[in-house]
């Protein structure tokens, strides 16, 4: 949607509950749809104070988008605020910011008539959309968003019986508010984004639904990031075992996985997979109620020499350590979108994950992806074993590093700030479109 000069543009509202520019995930997902958004847009974002600091510093070092966004900072009262402690707060507070957002969000309406509403953090399909009771009259996109992947019962093994009952409590909790809630929301909106496939079937009749990752990052090197020197999956170069055609390939390579370390993220699945993989290594970088139990079983197992644990680790310090890995391993169980897969993809680090969620969305194959079965860690050990016999051919620095005929990676520019500014602007010409075609919508035929 190119802009017109002047007083010409468009007028977009956004509510991004998380926006923090130069973070990942859902704060680094809100600032993205922003920048995108100003591009064809005069913007007014939502957003909580915390973010200020921040938003305030973009704005300055940018005066273009200076020229087009304003910041509205919505937060509840400090009662509010002093009770949020914990990380579980956030499913109580999150609908009341909501509420309160879509008050502050008429109020604007009522001064600056906006032409298009987007709804952009959070990124989930179950909670509540503040936006979705302004007027009809104004179009809504909503998303991307994601939430509606569940794991499959023949995995619930790899979630412990504590895991096993968060899934069934999170899958009970979140299909009846989708029901109760979120369907209303995806047939008010013009446009729905789902983050993946399973989101995306969830809300088929509701409307145009269209499937887009919500991962932004910076331009890599032509190439993806240079490999290092040395790397500790390197660092016993001259004692490798022989390969056919007399190649040799390294005793040791490293899989990195990055993540809080609950059940659904996989870990356990991760770490048996390593078990069964000799040539490898696992360093976790991350925390989380699971590290005392993967601790206790690598030492059971007698995995101290090839895992390890990093804890909480800098930003700057997980890119350098995906320059030294040789692949991420992320057998995620219902990731929606899996932010440190793209970010991983775009450094020319190969990616091991199970075909769930959104994290097979980036691969350049689907079949890279293991499957859901019962067999899940021969997959991901065969998968691993296909990025090791990468290092026997000839002048192969690391397995799969750039892609190989045997490991093709995707192309990296899919993820840029130009492509994620071109994908918006399709958003708000369909949405557009869409309310002159069909002006009444009604809330029905949602999957839950």
């Amino acid at each position: 949607m190119s802009a017109p000069a002047g007083q010409g543009l468009p007028r977009v509202l956004i509510s991004a509950y998380a926006c923090g520019p130069g973070l990942g995930s859902e704060p680094g997902a809100g600032w993205a749809v922003v920048q995108a958004a100003a591009r064809h847009a005069r913007v007014w974002v939502m957003t909580r104070e915390r973010f200020a600091p921040a938003i305030a510093r973009a704005l300055a070092a940018d005066s273009f988008l200076a020229s087009r966004v304003r910041p509205v900072y919505v937060d509840l009262p400090d009662r509010y605020l002093r009770a949020k402690r914990r990380h579980r707060d956030v499913y109580w507070y999150y609908p009341l910011w909501q509420r309160e957002a879509a008050r502050v969000a008429r109020r604007l309406h009522g001064e600056h008539h906006f032409t298009l509403l987007h709804h952009a953090t959070f990124a989930v399909d179950w909670m509540p959309c503040g936006l979705s009771s302004l007027s009809r009259e104004i179009p809504l996109v909503w998303g991307p968003v994601g939430g509606a992947s569940y794991v499959p019962p023949e995995l619930w093994r790899w979630l412990g019986i504590r895991g096993t009952v968060h899934e069934l409590l999170r899958s009970a909790a979140t299909r009846t508010v989708r029901r109760l809630s979120t369907g209303t929301t995806a047939a008010r909106a013009a446009v729905t984004v789902a983050l993946n496939a399973d989101t995306a079937r969830r809300f088929h009749s509701a409307g145009e639904v269209l499937i887009a990752p919500n991962v932004v990052l910076g331009e890599p090197e032509p190439g993806g990031s240079p490999a290092p020197a040395a790397t500790p999956a390197h660092r016993d170069a001259t004692a490798s075992a022989p390969g056919p055609g007399g190649h040799g390939a390294p005793l040791e390579l490293n899989a990195l996985f990055v993540g809080r370390l609950v059940a659904w993220k996989g870990v356990r699945l991760a770490l048996a997979a390593v078990a069964e993989s000799p040539q490898w290594s696992l360093t976790f970088v991350g925390d989380g109620p699971e590290r005392e139990w993967l601790e206790a079983m690598a030492r059971r197992r007698g995995l101290e020499q090839r895992v390890h644990f990093l804890g909480q680790v800098e930003r700057p310090e997980v890119l350098r350590l995906m320059g030294l890995a040789d692949a991420l391993l992320f057998p995620s169980l219902h990731d929606s979108c899996g932010w440190v897969v793209g970010e991983a993809l775009s450094h020319g680090l190969p990616v091991v994950c199970v075909d769930l969620g959104g994290p097979p969305s980036f691969l350049a194959e689907r079949g890279q992806a293991a499957p859901v079965s019962r067999n899940v860690v021969a997959d991901l050990c065969e998968r691993l074993d296909t990025l090791r016999l990468d290092t026997l051919r000839p002048n192969t620095r690391r397995p799969g590093r750039h892609g190989s005929a045997a490991w093709p990676l995707p192309d990296p520019a899919s993820w840029t700030q130009e492509a994620f500014t071109a994908r918006v602007g399709d958003w708000y010409r369909r949405a557009l479109d869409a309310r002159a075609a069909h002006p009444q919508r009604t809330a029905d035929h949602v999957t839950p």
